[in-house]
């Protein structure tokens, strides 16, 4: 697919490294072994060992079936409106106006950077005995101009079905689920005041990814990068 093709019906999207929408994400030149901000090559290949066909998978075409998969969700009738209504909710600390459902967030910019190595072919390599794998992150949003900066791995793309979740998840951040706090904090917390913090994960219910959801996955924030590339349970 040519540089600047826009592969959505609403707003725009970036595949950082293959169909940069207009080229205005902000890449640091400084940090280019920084994981977060990779660019995608043009196929990744998701070993059997992380429930992928081993073959490779055409970047381009993952995420356009999986943003298909995404626009459905707030196309069917049996889960728009309770799937809209929940990420609405999911900002209720905020002002009216910079509340978002689904809906609202798939017209906004969206760009996508690559989780990982430098060089894609490492990215499963085990390193003291653990993959580095991250599904996703949120890097910046913007709810006044409409747009978001987000990572994710390759190994969400090892289907359609896996990529459509990770971005709804990633969007429901977005919307305002919140990141889990401190390891002193979390683990102070009881059950009742850690459920929160399962609130993107939680998404996938809401919007028709039953199957994907994960009941283990809470989200992280930002600054919390660095410790999460080391636990589990994290997307």
């Amino acid at each position: 697919m040519p540089a600047n093709k826009y592969i959505t019906r609403n707003g725009t999207i970036s595949i950082v490294g293959i169909t940069d929408a207009g080229a205005s994400w902000n890449y640091p030149p400084d940090m280019p072994s920084d994981p977060r901000w990779q660019k995608w090559p043009t196929q990744v290949t998701v070993p059997a060992s992380f429930r992928g066909s081993g073959r490779p998978v055409n970047v381009v075409t993952c995420f356009e079936e999986a943003l298909a998969k995404v626009y459905r969700a707030i196309e069917d009738p049996r889960t728009r409106t309770q799937c809209d209504a929940y990420f609405l909710e999911l900002g209720k600390a905020r002002s009216e106006r910079m509340r978002r459902s689904l809906t609202d967030l798939l017209g906004y910019k969206l760009i996508f950077f690559r989780n990982g190595s430098a060089n894609p072919a490492d990215d499963f390599r085990a390193t003291s005995g653990q993959a580095a794998v991250v599904m996703g992150e949120v890097l910046s949003s913007n709810n006044v101009a409409g747009n978001a900066i987000i990572t994710i791995s390759a190994y969400a793309a090892r289907s359609p079905a896996s990529l459509a979740a990770t971005i709804i998840h990633e969007l429901a951040h977005v919307a305002g689920a919140p990141g889990r706090p401190a390891d002193g904090d979390w683990t102070r917390m009881n059950q009742e005041a850690r459920a929160p913090y399962f609130g993107a994960e939680n998404a996938l219910k809401k919007c028709g990814f039953t199957q994907q959801h994960d009941p283990a996955i809470y989200g992280e924030v930002l600054d919390r990068f660095q410790r999460r590339m080391k636990i589990s349970g994290l997307a």
